[in-house]
């Protein structure tokens, strides 16, 4: 068997096309609902106001304990799902691609950023994908490493939001963040209600 052989048993139709059409029209629907909700929490319009009011209540630690270990050289980590400083590799990536960056590479560090920009991603990729399609050289073969690309980027962003928060001994929240495990009802402050809603 030659490489032309192999190569004319590469799969070039999809068995089902009206339902790759649904699929993309559904992707796109949900696409622009992430990126509306990304854009609209980036850069921190509730992450600190959420972690406040989780420390008031007990539900988390407090983001004041940060401060006071910095200030007292204690060594601490902020929670992975309230931390400012998660993504250390999209910096690297964005200084590799272009180092004119390099006096920028802390704007791109922090779990809401990353969330957009996966978001940006994935609407670019999804046109493009539409495009190929239209151009029937949208293979399966091609569509294989594009989505389990994406699925490996929204499963780190599923990680880090639904991440514990165990800085605090005193207040441990072993399983995911407040605002997804209780209700944003009383006693959280009615005007905390629509982020804690947006967030969940």
């Amino acid at each position: 068997m030659g490489i032309k052989d192999c190569y004319a048993r590469i799969p070039r139709k999809w068995r089902f096309p009206r339902t790759i059409i649904y699929l993309f029209v559904i992707e796109l629907l949900i696409e622009i609902a992430a990126l509306a909700l990304y854009g609209i929490a980036q850069p921190n319009l509730y992450r600190t106001k959420l972690w406040q009011e989780g420390a008031d209540h007990g539900w988390s630690s407090d983001p004041h304990e940060i401060i006071y270990s910095y200030a007292n050289y204690r060594p601490i980590s902020t929670p992975l799902p309230w931390s400012q400083l998660y993504v250390p590799i999209l910096p690297t990536i964005y200084y590799l691609i272009c180092p004119c960056l390099k006096n920028r590479l802390n704007a791109f560090n922090s779990i809401t950023d990353f969330n957009v920009v996966i978001a940006v991603l994935a609407l670019f990729l999804l046109l493009c994908k539409g495009i190929m399609y239209i151009c029937h050289i949208f293979y399966p073969l091609i569509s294989t490493p594009i989505h389990a690309a994406l699925i490996a980027l929204f499963a780190v962003s599923i990680h880090a939001q639904a991440a514990p928060d165990m800085s605090d001994p005193d207040h441990p929240q072993p399983g995911a963040p407040w605002y997804i495990t209780k209700s944003c009802g009383a006693p959280v402050k009615p005007s905390l209600k629509g982020y804690c809603q947006q967030a969940k």
